[in-house]
């Protein structure tokens, strides 16, 4: 996940490195990864190298150079933009930045646009769920011809998500599943691989105590065994992210976690 080779903006565990994105990739790369999962937020979206063209430039020759793609989008933007809201300056400025990234960012190699659905963007409302169920069938016709497709993270029960879904009745809609907001929300897995299983696009790896959002991982309460077994079951082929606890020493984390995450590859999908 962008940001994690960076330090910290203002305290925050995760955002855009505004001033040291460039440095990310060859450290990235150093460090074995494949792929960076770019991070699109505020406070001043618009210094984004995604939204320019001139910034889309240097971001695939950067990653090109440094043998890395840029397959998605983390809009954590839409986390404090709902698409959702009842203000409607801010569900037209949001709307209008959503078809904007679908439009352009695949000339960066983007097919995958997260969007978190959770806090001040959760869908638990039924006149939320509705407005987004009907917002995913429209813009589908875009995402078909762009070849991108809408990850939701979600802090609905496994229920809920499975009926989202048949509301929202577009392939181009995913899910973005992170095997640490299961364990931090208490849900249990079994009943979501069983509820949204193959909808599972992409997935964060993150370790938490029903305490603490995010500690190192193997140090917290998520069953990874149990996790990876269940992605074998639905044939689970996409990336990897990871969206893990920060450290004094970012890249020496980001190597320890990356080997952790590739043991329980190797075991249940290779």
């Amino acid at each position: 996940m962008q940001g994690r080779l960076s330090p910290m903006v203002d305290g925050k565990v995760q955002s855009f490195p505004a001033a040291t994105w460039r440095d990310e990739l060859p450290l990235a790369q150093a460090c074995g990864f494949a792929l960076i999962e770019w991070v699109f937020d505020l406070p001043d979206w618009t210094v984004n190298p995604i939204v320019s063209e001139a910034g889309r430039r240097e971001i695939l020759e950067l990653a090109g150079r440094h043998a890395l793609d840029v397959p998605v989008i983390c809009a954590d933007y839409f986390m404090h933009r709902p698409l959702t809201t009842g203000d409607p300056a801010i569900r037209s400025e949001a709307r209008g930045v959503l078809f904007d990234l679908i439009c352009t960012s695949p000339s960066v190699g983007v097919h995958q646009i997260e969007l978190p659905c959770i806090g001040a963007a959760s869908l638990r409302a039924e006149a939320a769920a509705a407005d987004a169920a009907a917002l995913f069938r429209d813009l589908t016709p875009v995402l078909d011809a762009h070849q991108v497709d809408l990850l939701l993270e979600l802090d609905l029960a496994p229920v809920a998500i499975a009926e989202l879904f048949r509301r929202i009745e577009s392939p181009r809609i995913g899910v973005n599943y992170d095997t640490g907001n299961s364990a931090y929300w208490g849900f249990d897995p079994v009943e979501e691989f069983a509820a949204y299983g193959e909808r599972i696009r992409n997935v964060h790896i993150k370790d938490v105590t029903k305490k603490d959002y995010q500690v190192p991982l193997g140090a917290g309460e998520v069953d990874f065994d149990q996790a990876f077994s269940l992605l074998r079951q639905v044939g689970y082929a996409g990336d990897f992210v990871l969206q893990t606890a920060r450290e004094a020493d970012d890249e020496g984390a980001a190597r320890r976690f990356r080997a952790f995450t590739q043991r329980y590859i190797d075991r249940y999908l290779a």
